[in-house]
């Protein structure tokens, strides 16, 4: 029983941190775009929480979807950064507009991004064109958030 105990305080512990993990490394990323205060975000799921205050604190926030990720991504040029979030798993932000590459789903040019992607609890570090970051088309929530 014991042992049982112990296993279960350690498991416990580890769980603990590694969501205490997965908030420094998204403050990290978006330490220069938003401040986040680590008691604001939902320890599970803190994707949910950085959407509501990018929300607030972004100059504009654009719902994207195969009809407008065209002209959003090209007024987010004039923009000092952009910050994309697909529902409550996925947050990119583009590192260049300059690298792109046409997506056929999308009907645009998919800049450079660099961004973070849950599943199952874990945050997965991606590097890649935003069209392999956020997805197909679909009936996901994507939003653009545009900063200066």
């Amino acid at each position: 029983m014991k042992k049982f105990i112990i296993i279960l305080l350690v498991v416990s512990g580890l769980s603990c941190q590694a969501q205490n993990t997965k908030i420094i490394v998204l403050k990290q990323f978006l330490s220069d775009i938003i401040k986040v205060d680590a008691l604001e975000l939902n320890k599970q799921q803190p994707i949910i929480s950085i959407n509501e205050i990018a929300q607030t604190e972004a100059e504009k926030a654009i719902t994207i979807d195969r009809e407008s990720i065209g002209s959003a991504l090209l007024e987010a040029k004039n923009y000092k950064y952009c910050l994309i979030s697909v529902d409550a798993h996925t947050l990119v932000r583009v590192i260049s507009f300059k690298d792109s590459s046409p997506s056929g789903s999308w009907r645009s040019a998919m800049p450079l991004c660099k961004g973070y992607i849950q599943r199952s609890g874990v945050l997965y570090e991606k590097k890649d064109y935003l069209k392999n970051l956020i997805g197909r088309p679909d009936s996901q929530v994507r939003t653009m958030y545009l900063f200066n």
